[in-house]
């Protein structure tokens, strides 16, 4: 699909035994100066580094390895199977490893958190290019897709499980307390307005299991928010009003993109101190939007993407679960093959400007040193029509062999 100098290097649980990848593994407070290290060759990385596995993923034509041979010794690993994956397929690697489809478990959903974290390390630490940024923010967006469109593990969508897992715990709900309504539709907060957001969305306005919820949706990007409840015919909450709307509603669903908590236990103990009615937190979060989920209120029936699977309907094959994310990663490829494709485009045209300019100020200077004075303006622009036209025709035939 694209041909772009993009690599990965490493060992992994797939094909090593687990105690050798778990020795590999480099802990946070050493990443800035592996990398930075790395950096100083001339090799833009990103250095993956989990209990199931160590890849470096790096930009250009360098060969790091002889470096990754060095932090094997270092660690005290040998006789490990290295990987070796160059562009498209390195591309697809790093797609697959960050939406969990090469994880222990499949659909594992710590590995983006993992993934996220890591590049984040390498930016703060000057060890990237605006190139590897690009292709990593769009593996991020990607394994978020996914997630949404397969499901964690995976049944239904994303959006249908919680809907199933909403349904479940409404009607397992205890301690209600006297004068409660039950019958009352549910107040639904959802917070975020990404992929998983809309997944949720659409999910709860197609189901009747849970009646008809009030939906209300909140984002730190209020405009984002906004369009998203509109769209699905949701009330919006700014994004500084959200601690009253989490305190007055029977059901919170966060499914932010947040690298620390949206509310922490302390928080929430405030925020639903006077409240004596049960609410259900629904943490899709990866890492989780919730800090110390154990520690909620009692009030709380907190639910994260683990506990979801107790929730699941009907359980798809493994191989259909493995089907269903292929097509997803076949399509998020091609988004980003289409992204690439129209950078490169881009930046072609820019070029392709610069040298039509300088081929009709040659034209034109030609044509006037031999048509003397007597030379026409109309005389000139047929010049450098011609001239810039075989210029067009000549890359044209280049982008389209």
């Amino acid at each position: 699909m694209f041909l772009l100098p993009f690599h990965v290097i490493g060992c992994s649980h797939q094909h090593n035994d687990m105690d050798a990848v778990g020795r590999l593994r480099v802990v946070p407070a050493e990443l800035p100066a592996q990398l930075l290290a790395l950096r100083a060759l001339g090799i833009p990385a990103v250095l993956v580094s989990t209990c199931h596995r160590t890849e470096l993923y790096w930009w250009g034509d360098h060969d790091p390895a002889v470096w990754f041979g060095a932090l094997l010794s270092e660690h005290g690993v040998s006789d490990v199977r290295l990987e070796h994956k160059h562009a498209d397929l390195a591309v697809r690697h790093l797609f697959a490893v960050a939406a969990g489809m090469c994880s222990v478990r499949f659909g594992e959903p710590e590995i983006l958190g993992q993934v996220r974290r890591a590049w984040s390390t390498s930016h703060k630490a000057g060890a990237t290019s605006p190139m590897i940024d690009c292709v990593f923010r769009h593996a991020v967006d990607a394994a978020r897709h996914m997630r949404a469109a397969i499901g964690t593990p995976a049944s239904d969508s994303l959006g249908m499980r919680v809907r199933d897992a909403l349904h479940e715990l409404v009607k397992a709900r205890v301690h209600v307390p006297i004068g409660y309504d039950a019958s009352a539709p549910l107040h639904v907060l959802l917070v975020g307005a990404g992929e998983a957001a809309r997944s949720v969305v659409l999910a709860l306005r197609e189901g009747r299991e849970v009646g008809a919820p009030v939906i209300r949706v909140t984002s730190r990007t209020d405009s984002r928010a906004e369009s998203l409840a509109n769209a699905h015919g949701a009330a919006h909450v700014l994004w500084r009003e959200r601690e009253q709307a989490m305190s007055t509603s029977d059901v919170v669903i966060f499914a932010a993109h947040s690298t620390t908590p949206i509310v922490t236990a302390v928080q929430a103990c405030a925020l639903l101190r006077e409240r004596e009615a049960p609410t259900i937190w629904i943490d899709l979060g990866v890492p989780s939007n919730v800090g110390s989920g154990a520690e909620l209120p009692a009030s709380v029936q907190y639910v994260d993407l683990e506990g979801l699977a107790m929730y699941a309907g009907e359980t798809l094959h493994a191989a259909d679960v493995a089907a269903r994310a292929t097509i997803a990663l076949q399509r998020e490829l091609a988004r980003f093959a289409g992204v690439i494709n129209r950078r490169q485009l881009g930046a072609r045209l820019a070029l392709l400007e610069q040298r039509a300019v300088v081929a009709a100020r040659a034209a034109l200077e030609s044509h006037t040193l031999s048509a003397g004075t007597e030379s026409s303006a109309e005389q000139a622009a047929d010049v450098m029509v011609r001239r810039v036209t075989r210029l067009l025709l000549r890359e044209l035939t280049a982008l389209s062999a």
